[in-house]
């Protein structure tokens, strides 16, 4: 019950004031119709003022306490309407006490099924509706929260009166007399994280699975494969086959050397995941990995009249594996190379810099979508404009790359524009 609450109604209140201005006035004329001649006018007329100035001065007091009073009274009513709209509950807890509440909004009684006259009555009440699990972390938190003085912000499960149970963020500020905070229900969102967390753990599980299963085939297919080129190479060398067998056999092994790269390729891509990816490091050329790479694209690139051409500096030695960084600018003119249209031209670039080399591939072809920029390292990724013109590729290529220079300590990056072409630039260091 508010102060104000304890005064009388302004009738009674205003009907005693105007009694005691009666009383002084009658007084007064007593005095002077009785015992006051007319000498004492003067004293008269003062008494009369002084008697009229406590009135009047009296009757102001009281009208400005009415207007604090209702100035204090519409802000309650706004402070307790706000409050109990709040989709939360707020607290005060009882001075001096590990838990227990002197004070908590309405709100309370459809998170956790008990009423605020119920939680402030018990102040053991949060230990008993604790869930198990959850017990002995939640208190000791809340404990320590408020020996230092400290902020409390806890997540813990209360079990409802029908045995439910709810998921409870609790907030609060600790740094004063009497530490007040707030509660939310969080049940429906740590129900979402946990189901999500299910769903990434079945995918990690599905992804190692994958993993090995492309790992597992990968070794099946590498031995027949190996075994079908074998035969195939001593069937063409059989001086009896005609020119159409001999053209059947080239097709054999053409396809079968096709599948023992893509053999190669995953089996690459399962040891990088496993992160067994090993480097024979030695003393290499860049500059003649780059023209080993443009030897063997040029039969390609004359198919489509495409131009290859090379800026080269002179390079220091470099400490890496030849034959991964042969594969990886391998790859890299051989994609410029199809994604190229005819006439058009490739160049590879080598410069030194002060604490690495930087070696780059440009193309004038059709360029790559910005939207797909960032996925153009990823397995098995594809652009659309490859699948829609049917250009050949498992989307490991570039996926290899990557791994490859990062394993020597370098970087790629990609830059392109539709239309413009596309150029891959990689950094190694020195």
């Amino acid at each position: 019950m508010t102060w104000h609450a304890l005064r009388l109604p302004d009738s009674r209140r205003r009907e005693l004031v105007y009694l005691r201005i009666g009383a002084l006035l009658a007084a007064w004329v007593f005095v002077a119709v009785n015992w006051l001649d007319w000498r004492a006018l003067p004293f008269q007329a003062l008494l009369g003022a002084v008697v009229a100035w406590h009135a009047v001065r009296r009757e102001t007091k009281w009208a400005q306490i009415d207007a604090v009073a209702e100035q204090l009274r519409f802000a309650e009513e706004r402070y307790r309407t706000l409050v109990e709209t709040l989709p939360l509950a707020t607290y005060v807890d009882r001075p001096g006490r590990a838990t227990g509440a002197a004070w908590v909004s309405p709100q309370i009684t459809s998170i956790t099924s008990y009423s605020p006259e119920e939680w402030v009555a018990d102040p053991d009440l949060l230990t008993k509706v604790l869930h198990p699990d959850d017990r002995e972390r939640t208190l000791s938190e809340i404990a320590r929260a408020k020996a230092a003085g400290a902020d409390v912000d806890v997540e813990y499960r209360l079990v409802r009166r029908d045995g439910s149970v709810v998921w409870i963020h609790d907030s609060a500020t600790t740094g004063h007399d009497a530490p007040r905070g707030f509660v939310v229900d969080v049940t429906q969102r740590r129900h979402a994280e946990l189901e999500l967390e299910r769903q990434n753990e079945r995918l990690r599980e599905l992804d190692t699975m994958k993993d090995e299963f492309v790992a597992l085939v990968s070794h099946e297919l590498r031995t027949p494969l190996t075994s079908i080129r074998g035969y195939v190479e001593l069937m063409r060398e059989d001086t009896t086959v005609t020119g159409e067998q001999a053209g059947f056999l080239q097709t054999i092994d053409r396809n079968a050397a096709r599948l023992q790269r893509v053999v190669a390729d995953l089996l690459f891509v399962a040891q990088v995941d496993a992160g067994k990816l090993t480097l024979e490091r030695a003393s290499i050329d860049l500059n003649a990995v780059v023209h080993d790479a443009i030897e063997a694209g040029k039969p390609a690139a004359a198919q489509k009249s495409i131009s290859l051409r090379t800026t080269l500096e002179e390079l220091p030695s470099l400490e890496g594996d030849q034959a991964r960084l042969a594969q990886v600018l391998d790859n890299l003119v051989s994609n410029a190379i199809k994604f190229t249209p005819s006439g058009g031209t490739v160049t590879v670039t080598t410069t030194n810099g002060v604490h690495a080399v930087e070696l780059a591939v440009a193309d004038t072809g059709m360029g790559i979508p910005a939207d797909e920029l960032p996925r153009l390292f990823e397995r098995f990724f594809r652009t659309e404009r490859a699948a829609a013109t049917a250009i050949p590729g498992t989307g490991l290529g570039l996926a290899i790359a990557k791994a490859i220079v990062e394993g020597h300590g370098g970087a790629i990056a990609v830059e392109s524009e539709e239309g413009a072409g596309t150029t891959f630039r990689i950094v190694l260091p020195r």
